[in-house]
C-alpha cells in the first residue's frame, strides 16, 4: 500500500495524546502531531509515543489541520483528534487502503462510559481519510471539516471518541466550545432573542430528530448541556457586538 501519515492537531492534551498516537502507529507510516503551544508535557508525551513532534501557535482548528496535512511526509493523510482512538479493525482498514480515495469512518461517541446509541451522535461518520493533493480542510472554526464531493465509503472498525468522557467533561467542553464558537459568530451580530430561540431550537433537535430520548439520562444530558452551550455562544456573541 501506498505510505501514509497521521496527523494530530493538540494543546495542553498530556493526559490524552500518548493513547492516541499509540493507537494509530502501528497502521500508519508516520505520525505527526502539531502542537498548539501546550502549557503542559503534551509534546514530550506525544514524541515518547513514537511522534514526530512540530510546533505552531493554535490559530484555529481549520488553519491548524491544514498546517499539520501539509507538515505531512506523505500524500495520504489520516486525520485523528487526541481525544480519539484507532481500533484493530480500523487499523487494519487503513493498513490496506490501495488508493487515494477519500473515505469516511464510523465514530463512537461516549459519554459516561458508554456509546451514545442516538442523541445526534449514534451516525457520526466523518471523512478522515484522504490524499491531501486534492482535499483541503474547510468550515468555520470550530466546526473544521474536510471539502470532499459526494459520500464516501465508511472504513470497516471504528474511531472511538473520548472513551473516558463524563458528563462533567462534557460541560466544561461545551463551555470552551461556545467560548471558541461566538469569535466567529460575533459578525452575524444576532439579536436579543438569538440565545433563546437556537437554545431551544438545539434541544428539540437533539430530543427529537436526533432520538436523544433513546439513550435515556445520557441522552438527556446531550440534549440540555448542548442546548446551555448554544444560548451561551450567541451571548458571548452578543456581547463582543457592543
Amino acid at each position: 500500500m501506498p505510505p501514509v501519515s497521521a496527523v494530530i492537531i493538540a494543546r495542553d492534551e498530556e493526559a490524552r495524546i500518548g493513547a492516541a498516537v499509540a493507537s494509530v502507529s502501528p497502521w500508519v507510516d508516520e505520525v505527526l502531531v502539531l502542537d498548539g503551544g501546550s502549557s503542559d508535557a503534551t509534546a514530550a508525551v506525544a514524541a515518547h509515543a513514537g511522534a514526530r513532534v512540530i510546533s505552531h501557535p493554535f490559530d484555529g482548528f481549520v488553519a491548524q489541520k491544514q498546517r499539520a496535512t501539509d507538515a505531512a511526509r506523505h500524500d495520504l493523510v489520516f486525520s485523528l483528534d487526541a481525544d480519539e482512538r484507532v481500533d484493530p479493525e480500523l487499523g487494519r482498514a487503513l493498513r490496506g487502503v490501495t488508493d487515494g480515495r477519500a473515505r469516511a469512518v464510523r465514530r463512537l461517541n461516549y459519554l459516561d462510559g458508554r456509546v451514545l446509541r442516538a442523541s445526534g451522535w449514534g451516525r457520526d461518520r466523518p471523512v478522515r481519510f484522504f490524499d491531501r493533493r486534492v482535499v483541503r480542510w474547510g468550515g468555520t472554526d470550530p466546526h473544521d471539516h474536510l471539502v470532499v464531493t459526494g459520500r464516501p465509503p465508511v472504513l470497516p472498525g471504528a474511531l472511538h471518541h473520548d472513551p473516558d468522557r463524563t458528563t462533567a467533561a462534557y460541560v466544561r467542553g461545551t463551555v470552551a466550545h461556545a467560548r471558541r464558537a461566538s469569535i466567529g459568530l460575533a459578525d452575524r451580530r444576532p439579536g436579543a432573542l438569538a440565545p433563546a430561540a437556537h437554545a431551544t431550537g438545539h434541544f428539540v433537535r437533539k430530543m427529537i430528530l436526533g432520538a436523544a430520548f433513546v439513550d435515556g439520562r445520557r441522552g438527556l444530558t446531550v440534549a440540555w448541556v448542548g442546548a446551555r452551550g448554544v444560548a451561551r455562544k450567541y451571548r458571548l456573541a452578543r456581547s463582543l457586538t457592543r
